[in-house]
């Protein structure tokens, strides 16, 4: 689903096959400009960046388009008639849908001090909703940097949301595109934009500029750029996983995967956030054959942890592993308290050896569990959030967490990553918790194994569930 400006009729003809316009009832007229935006990012949802004298990409799902902005959009000076209207469907119609992009919003950037209602309506919905939602980072990436009008626009900050951003590039040396809006989001949330994907890019940074071409017409292409265009491109990229892996994925689970496979290069974590997203569905969820990739889903509980396995095999392997991991979740909201926003927030620890315990030097008592590696989850990642920040809270409050180490493999024996579930209400304690979903994938490989994908299936065949592609259907109504 998206939510945008509407789309010329004439071109709707020609993308009916894939696409349905829903206006709401009491909208105004369209606005032709609005209609055009609508039209590309619809383009950028179906068939991603278009190929000169190429056959387009086969759409990987059915699109409702949503219109949302009429005539009067300019009056609505904080787009609060807009929000509303997205309220209103998401109520009625949202749980017909998995996945929903806004390349709008209020042309803002974040205030650490404020929570707009832009992000709070839609942080509070997304939180229970099981959607996943792509929202444009925003394109006031060249603003004043000194005094934050270069950061990321409302609803992008939310911690329940999808903050994409655009890279200029499709090719292996990219960077942040120069329009794209920049980190770091609020606390809890820091870790703004989450992800880029290509959004083009007309300013010429190597031999040639690389845009993003997308529909003008019926049968015309035109070349633009924008955060616009790089959120719906990721939006396909998601839907193409879940088109082709049945019912086992959760939206949850697929956001995890993204931020799992995406790469930040030499680029500032401010600009990039955890990484350009790997737009090859097929590679966010395969593994080579040195690889293994292992996806926990399901709600975290309370009063208790959640203790997640790293899969090794019985087998002897070879050479160091580099193991990653990457955990989501979704948190109720308090946007009365902006410094205590999240109500629900997690710690992760990462535990190597399950016979290396610690022994208190005075009593002699051993400890229930065995010893963690207090680095795995860097902080180096933060370095622009003030250290106070990071001290008092540790990063618990956040719904996001990815890490990665080298390991010996003498340093491992029955490796695994314990989670706690953290809750509060209005900052202070919370006397009803409820489960929270959650998805956790942990990526183990090795460079020099190249049997550690099957040595981890033997071992673990009857506990693990490969996951299958089904078969490649056509897209159409």
């Amino acid at each position: 689903m998206i939510f945008d400006g509407g789309i010329p009729a004439s071109t709707l003809k020609v993308i009916s096959p894939w696409v349905s316009l829903i206006e709401p009832v009491g909208l105004g007229k369209a606005d032709s400009s609005l209609e055009m935006h609508g039209l590309a990012v619809t383009s950028a949802a179906l068939f991603g960046p278009l190929k000169p004298d190429k056959t387009s990409d086969t759409p990987a799902c059915l699109i409702d388009h949503v219109r949302v902005l009429d005539q009067d959009w300019q009056n609505d000076i904080e787009a609060w008639a807009i929000l509303d209207r997205i309220d209103q469907f998401l109520k009625k119609e949202g749980e017909n849908y998995q996945l929903v992009n806004l390349s709008l919003g209020p042309d803002m950037a974040v205030d650490d001090d404020e929570v707009t209602r832009w992000t709070s309506v839609l942080d509070d919905h997304f939180a229970t909703s099981g959607h996943l939602a792509f929202v444009a980072a925003g394109n006031n990436g060249a603003r004043d940097s000194e005094a934050g009008l270069d950061r990321i626009c409302p609803p992008s900050d939310g911690v329940n949301l999808l903050c994409v951003g655009a890279a200029d590039s499709r090719d292996l040396n990219w960077s942040r595109a120069p329009y794209s809006a920049q980190g770091p989001g609020r606390a809890p949330g820091m870790m703004k934009p989450d992800i880029l994907a290509f959004g083009g890019s007309l300013t010429a940074r190597g031999l040639f500029p690389q845009g993003f071409a997308v529909l003008e017409g019926s049968k015309s292409a035109t070349v633009t750029q924008g955060t616009s265009f790089a959120a719906p491109f990721a939006l396909r990229t998601a839907a193409s996983v879940l088109a082709q892996r049945s019912n086992e994925l959760s939206p949850l689970a697929v956001r995890a995967l993204l931020v799992h496979r995406a790469e930040q290069g030499e680029n500032d974590v401010k600009e990039v956030g955890w990484g350009r997203i790997e737009e090859n569905p097929l590679l966010l969820v395969t593994c080579d054959d040195n690889e293994a990739l292992i996806l926990f889903q399901g709600k975290l509980p309370v009063g208790s942890f959640l203790r997640a396995p790293v899969p090794l095999s019985e087998e002897p392997l070879i050479g160091t592993l580099s193991i990653t991991a990457t955990l989501v979740i979704l948190s109720d909201v308090d946007p009365e308290h902006p410094g205590a926003y999240t109500r629900g927030g997690m710690e992760i620890v990462f535990r190597p050896h399950d016979q290396k315990i610690n022994i208190d030097k005075k009593s002699g008592k051993r400890s229930f569990h065995p010893k963690t590696q207090s680095n795995f989850f860097s902080t180096k990642d933060y370095h622009d959030v003030p250290e106070q920040v990071l001290r008092s809270e540790g990063l618990k409050w956040e719904t996001t967490r990815k890490g990665q180490k080298n390991k010996r493999l003498g340093t491992l024996r029955n490796p695994c990553f314990d989670i706690y579930y953290n809750h509060r209400d209005e900052g202070g304690k919370n006397s009803d918790p409820q489960q929270i979903p959650y998805a956790l994938v942990i990526g183990v490989r090795s460079e020099k194994d190249h049997q550690l994908y099957n040595k981890v299936l033997s071992r673990y065949r009857n506990r693990l569930i490969p996951i299958k592609q089904q078969q490649r259907i056509q897209v159409g109504r």
